[in-house]
């Protein structure tokens, strides 16, 4: 992945990973059908557990950290802890190791005035904010935000309300941008703190002290309206003020005061405990049924204060892009990654389109997966599952909840048929090796008798050989057609991923849910910048 980013070339980090809640993800995405799917598809699982792959990373823990620059003692330290979880909570040891990695190749890509905004909850923000303090240093630490997302509702047997979340902030040094922020006043701070109305004006303001709090300053002692004091400001600056109004003398013989208008008042400092940002609710017009969006706003807060305009900020869990469309407001370039297909093609893609009006191609790249046969081949070698999910994406289907290869049905192409209340679907096989057999038509035959469908198609990574086509064509003949409205369907039907990747569709009714073309890929990345 460091080829496809630089070192020090990212202003501000935020991501919400996996919080290790032992849910899986596979939500109904009706927004991009009208309607819910039969079958639940994938989006993504936050279930950990320990396995040959995860310890092999926990024993390379203190290698991997003094690598990145972390000192010997916290190295041991951090791997030691994380190895000491293996005997008693081996799934939190296996999502710890998983986000040291991460965090590691994240600090890589920071510049030293950058800062990383950790969203979690209390499942493992605690566990998480001692690999922070190793990976970037405690003195680096600067809070911890609690973000409520609801109100309080209802009384519980023997817990309080679960209702926040946790956001650690992190500097990359101590030179990391800041810009303070404030919440507006209440009407009861207004009315109380900005109590005298102008008159003429109706403007709202206080008053202000303009003596010194130093006493020793001889070129600021004078007298004044016939009060002597160490002021503030100098006497020209005084006398300006005091003809335009801003400094009164309420009574004869009353020290001078200024007038502090709330038009002016920035309002009340951000403390570190956000209540002011609701999590988004069910009819709000943000909200895209992406099972762990976050509003735009609390981005919007989090971009305004630890970058300017023209930084870039990098989400590397992107989901449905909440991070990219407030960065975008705002006036940053950005880099979104998501493992996700479903996430970055019919989510994120869409959100950029709808909400954002950017274009794919023009206003921003998208990359990481294949984009041509050869791709295609590398992506089969390395993971058959992905390039399966990759295959079922690319034909507008949705892939089917499922956790390793040839496990069953592949992905679902989901379409109207008139007079029938549920949507219809054509069935998905995938297939990556060569030869094409007896046996792979022969399920798919059955997956039709027997399998709520009406369609079954064929995706084939290799050109199928002229006796195996003749084979499938002899099964599709005998497999007959679906009749729709006077249109015939042939009910088996077969593509290479040549022919898909040069333009070829199944021959079916429109795909709900249909997003267009394209062959959409992991990084997100601003091509003026990246």
């Amino acid at each position: 992945m460091r080829e496809k980013m630089s070192p020090q070339s990212v202003d501000l980090v935020y991501l919400d990973p996996p919080f290790n809640s032992k849910r899986d993800y596979n939500s109904i995405y009706k927004d991009h059908t009208g309607r819910p799917l039969p079958d639940q598809v994938e989006a993504y699982t936050d279930t950990w557990f320990l396995d040959n792959e995860r310890m092999r990373t926990i024993k390379a823990l203190p290698k991997l950290l003094r690598e990145h620059g972390v000192g010997g003692h916290e190295a041991d330290f951090l791997a030691g802890f994380i190895s000491g979880l293996v005997n008693v909570q081996a799934d939190m040891a296996a999502y710890l190791a998983y986000m040291t990695e991460r965090l590691l190749w994240i600090k890589w890509t920071m510049k030293p005035t950058a800062s990383i905004y950790l969203h979690c909850d209390p499942t493992a923000s605690h566990y998480l904010k001692v690999v922070l303090d190793v990976v970037f240093g405690r003195k680096n630490f600067r809070n911890e935000i609690v973000w409520e997302r609801i109100n309080s509702k209802g009384n519980t047997y023997i817990n309080l309300a679960n209702n926040h979340d946790v956001i650690l902030r992190y500097s990359k040094s101590s030179k990391a941008t800041w810009n303070p922020q404030y919440r507006p006043y209440s009407q009861e701070q207004i009315e109380r703190l900005y109590k005298y109305i102008e008159e003429g004006t109706g403007k709202r303001y206080k008053l202000g002290d303009l003596t010194n709090p130093n006493r020793n300053r001889p070129n600021l002692t004078y007298e004044f309206l016939g009060i002597t004091r160490v002021w503030r400001w100098s006497k020209e600056r005084m006398q300006k003020a005091y003809e335009e109004g801003i400094v009164i003398q309420r009574k004869p013989g009353n020290v001078p005061v200024q007038k502090n208008y709330l038009e002016d008042a920035k309002g009340n400092p951000l403390s570190d405990v956000w209540t002011d940002i609701n999590s988004l609710r069910s009819s709000s017009k943000e909200r895209l049924d992406y099972a762990t969006q976050k509003p735009v706003a609390l981005l919007d807060r989090i971009i305004r204060a630890s970058s300017n305009p023209g930084d870039v900020v990098f989400d590397p869990f992107c989901g449905c892009a909440t991070t990219i469309e407030a960065a975008s407001n705002l006036g940053r370039n950005w880099i979104g990654i998501d493992i996700t297909i479903h996430a970055i093609r019919r989510v994120a893609r869409r959100r950029l389109g709808e909400r954002l009006h950017l274009i794919d191609g023009e206003d921003y790249v998208i990359d990481g997966v294949p984009k041509n046969w050869e791709g295609a081949f590398e992506l089969w070698k390395q993971d058959p599952y992905q390039f399966q999910k990759w295959c079922v994406e690319l034909v507008e289907g949705f892939v089917n909840v499922k956790k390793t290869a040839d496990d069953g049905i592949d992905g679902r192409i989901y379409f109207d048929m008139p007079g029938v209340k549920v949507f219809q679907s054509m069935a998905l096989e995938v297939k990556g090796g060569q030869n094409v057999g007896p046996a792979d038509v022969g399920y798919l035959n059955s997956v039709l008798q027997y399998e709520n469908v009406q369609l079954a198609g064929l995706i084939t990574l290799h050109q199928p050989g002229n006796q195996q086509t003749k084979n499938f064509k002899q099964k599709m003949a005998l497999a007959g057609d679906l009749e729709i409205a006077g249109r015939l369907y042939p009910r088996m039907q077969m593509l290479t991923v040549d022919e898909i990747l040069n333009g070829a569709k199944f021959n079916m009714p429109s795909p709900a849910g249909r997003t267009g073309t394209g062959y959409e890929r992991d990084l997100f990345n601003p091509p003026q910048k990246l």
